[in-house]
């Protein structure tokens, strides 16, 4: 009986997700792959080197350094020669990215607010507890 339910639960989120992605499209700069927002979201967090930014992606550094490439190319960063460092490279979110930002989250909040808007005060108190608990319980598991 339970699992009925979790496997129930699973096919809900997964249609809410697909929902919510055709919220999204059209609507957001296209041009950019899930690893090249996957990757401006890690330097906009202040992940800088290129080794770091490969280990968070699970890629290798020159699948990093050609993302980056496309990425400078498109006028969403910009590199520079650490002035203390010559042989370090700092990264910097250019405006491009950060209008990609501001955009993302007016969007988001578009989105989340014609989603749980329509939920009663009390739907959304128990679905906050709820979601906080799953998120204890993912934590405690990785």
């Amino acid at each position: 009986m339970k699992d009925h339910y979790i496997n129930h639960l699973n096919v809900l989120h997964n249609e809410i997700n697909i929902q919510i992605a055709k919220k999204f499209e059209g609507k957001l700069d296209n041009e950019l792959t899930t690893k090249q927002v996957l990757l401006l979201e890690l330097i906009k967090a202040g992940v800088a080197s290129t080794k770091d930014l490969a280990d968070k992606l699970n890629v290798s550094t020159s699948a990093v350094s050609q993302l980056l490439n496309k990425l400078e190319d498109k006028g969403y960063i910009e590199r520079f020669i650490n002035p203390k460092n010559r042989r370090e490279i700092v990264l910097n979110l250019a405006d491009r990215a950060n209008q990609y930002f501001n955009d993302l989250a007016f969007l988001k909040d578009e989105i989340n607010r014609e989603l749980y808007g329509k939920l009663s005060l009390e739907e959304l108190k128990q679905l906050t507890k709820i979601l906080e608990k799953l998120q204890v319980i993912a934590n405690e598991n990785s």
